[in-house]
């Protein structure tokens, strides 16, 4: 281990409140669909027909929750390991809602992207979020089965005007920011809360898709901030901009693969 990771080592345990941003460079790999021979056979059957194209969000769902372990269930249990027993706060870009899967506080991670966690109506009409109707679910996964053909399937419906129902994920028609909205306050909070004391402020993975949430904000609490300090943990775009040189340091690295090694360190974990 060299100096500098030595010396970072020692900012994450002697940090009296730990902020944590995750990026668009540690979500789920969608493109390991392809390797299941039926998630092409059903590409191939739903075709350009966008009459069916509101499966393939339950694929994806499916895919997560049967997933056995691997390099992101890993990484996010050692993210889990590193903030136990201390004053953090998450906020992730990530839609594959596997941080909820680690020994993480949910009261102390905001989505704002939204996940798979709840459905919305596309056009937002009554502003509230629904469970994920179980026999749309169920008809999916007996259709991957084989046990349904594609015409057996009936997209769910909003209850309230009918419209199409949706995971509640950036991108729909009228995105529901209901989903988030109360654990963003709770974000606000918290930050009031980091005013003068020893901040660790850990990026991992945070790109330039949606820099507003993230990447340019926590740029300026360490500015303001000076007892903070911010890690920019990135395969690609690690640089730290002039403005906080000598309080940041740029990380070139897969951020899975950080956190990796962070674990591999008794000098940290046994804290």
């Amino acid at each position: 281990m060299s100096a500098d990771d030595s010396e970072m080592l020692k900012e994450l345990r002697d940090a009296e409140m730990i902020l944590v941003g995750i990026g668009e460079d540690m979500q789920y790999d969608w493109h390991t669909l392809t390797e299941d021979e039926r998630f092409r056979e059903i590409e191939d059957e739903i075709g350009g027909n966008g009459e069916h194209i509101w499966i393939i969000p339950f694929l994806q769902k499916m895919v997560l929750q049967q997933r056995e372990d691997d390099r992101w269930s890993r990484a996010y249990s050692d993210l889990g390991r590193i903030l136990a027993g201390r004053n953090y706060y998450i906020v992730s870009l990530c839609m594959d809602d596997l941080i909820y899967e680690a020994r993480l506080n949910e009261n102390r991670i905001v989505t704002p992207c939204g996940g798979f966690r709840k459905m919305q109506c596309d056009n937002n009409c009554s502003h509230t979020l629904s469970e994920i109707p179980s026999d749309a679910y169920e008809d999916v996964l007996r259709y991957y089965r084989r046990e349904l053909s594609l015409n057996d399937l009936r997209e769910p419906l909003c209850p309230v005007c009918g419209g199409k129902l949706r995971f509640n994920q950036l991108g729909v028609t009228r995105y529901a920011e209901e989903g988030y909205r109360e654990r963003w306050s709770d974000y606000m909070k918290w930050l009031q809360g980091t005013v003068n004391k020893k901040l660790c402020v850990l990026e991992l993975g945070v790109g330039l898709e949606y820099p507003s949430v993230i990447r340019f904000p926590f740029e300026k609490i360490v500015g303001y901030n000076l007892k903070a300090y911010l890690y920019r943990v990135h395969s690609v775009l690690y640089q730290i901009g002039e403005e906080i040189a000598g309080r940041g340091a740029a990380i070139r690295k897969d951020p899975i693969d950080f956190l990796k090694e962070i674990c591999e360190n008794e000098q940290y974990m046994l804290k």
